[in-house]
């Protein structure tokens, strides 16, 4: 989804989610949209996966489009391997709520 297509889908449902995905050991950070079961990532306009390199260059460009609120979401990669569910499936209860 792109960043047009997020703004009016924030206008037509008040239940969307926009969650800014952090990946433990890495830098780079993803923006996750949430409406009920579908999941979308943010997307430039070739349609690929829209990659920030810090948590403020992703508020910031969230921001700057009018959007006021977002969950942070941190995905540890070993969570795999020890049998844990990952943070970005499903309902996360340790969620980050940001507002700017």
């Amino acid at each position: 989804m792109q960043i047009k297509e997020l703004k009016k889908q924030i206008k037509l449902s008040p239940t969307l989610q926009v969650c800014v995905i952090s990946h433990a050991s890495s830098g780079f950070y993803l923006v996750q949209i949430r409406n009920g079961e579908n999941i979308d990532l943010l997307t430039n306009w070739r349609g690929q996966q829209r990659v920030f390199r810090s948590l403020s260059e992703a508020t910031n460009e969230l921001k700057s489009q009018g959007i006021t609120r977002a969950v942070l979401l941190s995905h540890v990669a070993n969570d795999e391997m020890i049998g844990r569910q990952t943070y970005y499936q499903g309902l996360n209860p340790t969620a980050l709520n940001l507002s700017f």
